[in-house]
C-alpha cells in the first residue's frame, strides 16, 4: 500500500493553458494595439446571453474592432466559452489570448482562429497605413 501524504503541498505544476496567437510584427506603435474585450451579458447560469461585446483600451484601435460587425457577430458566439480576449502588445509581437483553460478542455478552436486573425489584420492594416 502506498504512502500518501494526507496534507499535499499547496504548490506545483498547474494544468491550466493559454492558448496565445502571436502576430509577428516590428513596429514603433505597438504599444497602441493593448486592448481587451469582455462580453455584455444578460442573465444567470444556463439562460445567460451574449447581448454585446465592449472593447476596451486606448487609442483608436478599440474604435476599429468594434466598428467591425463581422468580428462582433463571430465574438457573440464564442464569449461565453472563451470569456474574455485580451490583445498584448509585446516589443516584437502581439499576443491575442482568451482565459486559461483546463487541460482538459484544451482543444483548438477554429472560430477563436478566425477572431484572432481578423484582428491581426486589423493591426497589419494599421502598421501599413502609418508607414
Amino acid at each position: 500500500m502506498s504512502n500518501i501524504d494526507p496534507i499535499p503541498l499547496p504548490y506545483g505544476p498547474l494544468q491550466y493553458y493559454h492558448l496565445h496567437y502571436i502576430l509577428q510584427i516590428k513596429s514603433n506603435d505597438n504599444n497602441n494595439f493593448l486592448a481587451r474585450c469582455k462580453p455584455i451579458t444578460k442573465g444567470y447560469f444556463h439562460s445567460k446571453r451574449i447581448m454585446g461585446v465592449k472593447w476596451t483600451g486606448g487609442h483608436n484601435f478599440v474604435q476599429v474592432l468594434q466598428a467591425d460587425d463581422a468580428l462582433t457577430g463571430m465574438l457573440k458566439e464564442v464569449m461565453l466559452k472563451v470569456g474574455e480576449i485580451t490583445i498584448d502588445p509585446q516589443d516584437d509581437h502581439i499576443r491575442i489570448y482568451g482565459k486559461w483553460v483546463h487541460e482538459e478542455n484544451l482543444a483548438f478552436d477554429s472560430v477563436m482562429f478566425e477572431i484572432a486573425d481578423r484582428i491581426a489584420l486589423h493591426i497589419k492594416n494599421i502598421v501599413q497605413k502609418k508607414d
